[in-house]
């Protein structure tokens, strides 16, 4: 029987009108949403770090294809879906099949459910009924027209039910067997791909009898159709199919969590960790600990940074992060601390870029009350006057605050801002002087980040969490000349320096290394910062409780962790950090002070300096006097007689000549001045060391006293006391003079031999 041609054209029409139908209602209908995937941290070079559960609570790791075997491909395939590569989501024979068998019976006997209409169940699961399993197809229809045959089968993997709260076969892997996948045997594949056709019955964790009967079921067919080996069917028949259900792994926990934080919409980072890397400086920070202990100290943290890529590549918040009995949770590298004398090199290098500092340059370095701020040395000790790299080599507190005082507060904190000190901008508002010698918070992310400028000839970059190429040597900003960052690594990478550990001479592979160490008041905080051409290590040491511990310090317990750390890290053979650059040159200045040489200087020494930035002071330590004949006077040209004699002498800082007399050194001094001579004097008078200006002391008893001292230059022979306008005691300049006061207001003021005047007013208040 032939249909005419109209009826043709009209079915025709029908299947072309239902099939643009269909169509348009695959691709306006809304897609199922996908079930979110746990956020997975792994290595730079692709190795499991850490996992987290997936936002609904489901430990979900997303499988992709190319992470399993391809026999584990081929098993799942053969039982799941054999033409899954063919059909467009729909297995029509499959479902006619299923619906004859099912008819026939009477009840459901068999399914026709593809890959693909397993996966639309999953993101909508609902009851079995025929009216659902049209939806089924429906949303199978439209993956197919969404994704690829790859993407399906990896959203499968990803997401198919293993017990529990277990979803994906890479989460069955770890979980259970603590294992990646395609480091599993056939035995254990062949496992994976069973357990979902009934996920609590055949759970290894609960039912492995269950589980084993299937997998030797399943074996004997694939075995009777050849796809096993005889060494896959001893595989099978040997491997038990219990398993205990554990933790994912966790390598570098502070790290991810705090990677897991910053990027919430990641589920798959590739970081900057080096897996290797930070497992051998998490052993390291543990074994270093362990004696440590024994003294109080019960904390630590490390990093470790790329200087050319500027990654992290070691991040060990603490030595154990499941160590709650000594706070092993609390993420070391982030918390808010002391910094103790590690700010020192960026005061250096601004004071370098300034001109105004050479390693050669001498400080002062005696006794310094400020306004009330009395600034004291490590060892409470004075040294009188060093240079610029004995000071920090020696890590000096004195010479270092009045240095801060000379560049100014707004300056050095400027630029540790731009240095990415976060948690210094917030507290600007309530620094001092003291910023220098620890009285600030940072963090050892932070500071580390810091120093990278260093070795990277005085740019800064932020730090990467993320795996990436090389930066080139020219990113950045440009904080610090190049001839500043030679200055102060030369400096910190000398060994003639006191804060040498005993393990720096036996460290083998030891590149050169230069490094900084740090003590906070109260030594509740040990630091060593330190840097080679390739990377640069941050090191703390001390208890999260803010505990201080008598025998902690920098150069005791963080500088032996921090060399072998560098010493464990793989290098290059460069043995140089900075190469000279050409703005960056030598040259002899006075060994006295440490300027140009002057006519009268007799010693010189090789300095360092910057060509474009270093200014060209000369010596004014040495000079020329007109003396009286028998040496006792010295003469002005307002008052130079016909007998005299020329006479070079060493005119030093009034405050180191007072330094001296007051610690019974014997110091060169310039006689006194002709009393004859009845020229005015000018110049500044006596510099009064105590009281401060403005001060108001409060004093706890009637018999407490005052200090009164002062320093003047070397032609200086007398000081006249004044208090509240009154004479009180004439005495030499190295003297002190103890004062009794009562409450209110005072002035007291300090009179030189040659008449000038220094005064200060201060106030009394008694408990």
């Amino acid at each position: 029987m032939r249909f005419p041609r109209r009826i043709l054209a009209r079915i025709a029409a029908t299947a072309v009108l239902c099939t643009l139908l269909l169509l348009s209602a695959l691709l306006i209908v809304p897609m199922p949403r996908l079930k979110p995937y746990s956020p997975v941290v792994y290595d730079r070079n692709g190795e499991f770090l850490h996992a987290f559960r997936a936002e609904d609570g489901i430990w979900r790791l997303r499988t992709s294809p190319d992470d399993i075997p391809e026999r584990l491909k081929e098993i799942i395939l053969r039982r799941e879906d054999r033409y899954f590569h063919y059909h467009p989501g729909v297995n029509p024979l499959a479902l006619l099949r299923a619906a004859v068998q099912n008819i026939l019976s009477g009840e459901r006997v068999s399914g026709a459910s593809t890959i693909t209409m397993q996966v639309a169940r999953m993101l909508e699961p609902k009851e079995r009924t025929y009216l659902n399993k049209a939806a089924e197809i429906f949303r199978a229809l439209q993956l197919e027209l969404r994704y690829s045959k790859k993407e399906i089968l990896e959203i499968y993997l990803s997401i198919v039910p293993l017990g529990g709260n277990i979803e994906g076969l890479q989460s069955a892997s770890l979980l259970y067997y603590r294992t990646p996948l395609l480091r599993l045997n056939i035995a254990r594949l062949m496992d994976l791909v069973l357990i979902p056709g009934n996920p609590n019955r055949l759970r290894p964790d609960r039912n492995p009898e269950h589980l084993l009967r299937e997998r030797t079921r399943w074996a004997a067919m694939m075995d009777a159709e050849g796809e096993l080996s005889r060494e896959d069917s001893l595989v099978i028949a040997s491997t038990p199919a219990a398993a205990q259900r554990g933790a994912l792994p966790a390598f570098a926990p502070h790290f991810s969590l705090a990677v897991r934080r910053a990027y919430r919409d990641s589920t798959e980072m590739r970081s900057s960790i080096d897996k290797t890397s930070q497992l051998a400086v998490e052993q390291l920070l543990k074994n270093h600990l362990r004696p440590w202990r024994l003294r109080g100290v019960r904390n630590g943290a490390a990093v470790v940074i790329d200087n050319r890529t500027m990654e992290m590549i070691v991040y060990a918040g603490s030595d154990d992060f499941r160590d709650s009995l000594n706070s092993g949770q609390v993420d070391a590298v982030k918390a808010v601390r002391s910094p103790g004398s590690t700010l020192k090199p960026f005061l250096y290098a601004l004071q370098m870029d300034a001109g105004r500092l050479t390693p050669k340059s001498r400080l002062l370095d005696v006794p310094y009350d400020l306004d009330g701020f009395v600034v004291e040395n490590y060892e409470a000790t004075n040294s009188g006057w060093v240079t610029a790299e004995e000071a920090l080599r020696r890590s000096l507190n004195v010479p270092m605050v009045r240095l801060l005082q000379e560049a100014g507060m707004t300056p050095f904190l400027g630029r540790l801002s731009e240095l990415g000190f976060r948690t210094v901008d917030a507290q600007q508002e309530q620094l001092g002087l003291s910023v220098i010698v620890g009285g600030c918070g940072v963090t050892l992310e932070e500071l580390t980040n810091a120093y990278t400028v260093f070795p990277r000839n005085g740019r800064y970059m932020p730090l990467r969490y993320f795996h990436s190429a090389p930066v080139d040597k020219e990113e950045g900003s440009a904080l610090f000349v190049p001839a500043s960052m030679f200055m102060v690594t030369d400096i910190l990478s000398g060994i003639d320096r006191p804060d040498l550990p005993n393990n720096f001479a036996s460290a083998k592979n030891l590149p050169t290394v230069a490094f900084k160490t740090g003590t906070s008041y109260g030594r509740r905080d040990a630091w060593c910062v330190g840097y080679s051409a390739e990377y640069t290590v941050g090191v703390w040491i001390g208890n999260v409780t803010n505990k201080g511990a008598a025998e902690l310090a920098g150069n005791r317990s963080a500088t032996p962790l921090l060399i072998d750390i560098f010493n464990a890290l793989k290098h290059t053979k460069r043995k140089t950090i900075l190469a000279p650059t050409s703005d960056l040159a030598v040259r002899y200045v006075c060994s006295v002070s440490g300027k140009l040489p002057g006519k009268h200087c007799e010693q010189t020494v090789m300095d360092y300096y910057s060509v474009d930035r270093t200014l060209n002071e000369q010596c004014t330590v040495e000079k020329e006097f007109f003396l009286s004949p028998n040496g006792k006077e010295h003469y002005c040209p307002s008052c130079l007689g016909k007998n005299y004699r020329l006479a070079v002498l060493k005119d030093y800082p009034a405050e180191l000549v007072g330094f001296y007399r007051r610690s019974g050194q014997q110091v060169p001094s310039v006689p006194k001045h002709n009393p004859l001579c009845e020229r005015t004097n000018s110049g500044k008078g006596p510099t009064i060391l105590s009281p401060s200006n403005g001060m108001t002391y409060l004093l706890t008893s009637q018999q407490q006293q005052l200090t009164l001292s002062a320093s003047s230059s070397t032609e200086i022979h007398e000081h006249v006391w004044y208090v509240n306008n009154t004479l009180f005691a004439k005495k030499r300049p190295d003297e002190t003079v103890l004062l009794s006061l009562s409450k209110g207001k005072h002035t007291v003021t300090c009179m030189d031999d040659k008449g000038r005047l220094s005064t200060v007013k201060f106030t009394i208040e008694q408990l």
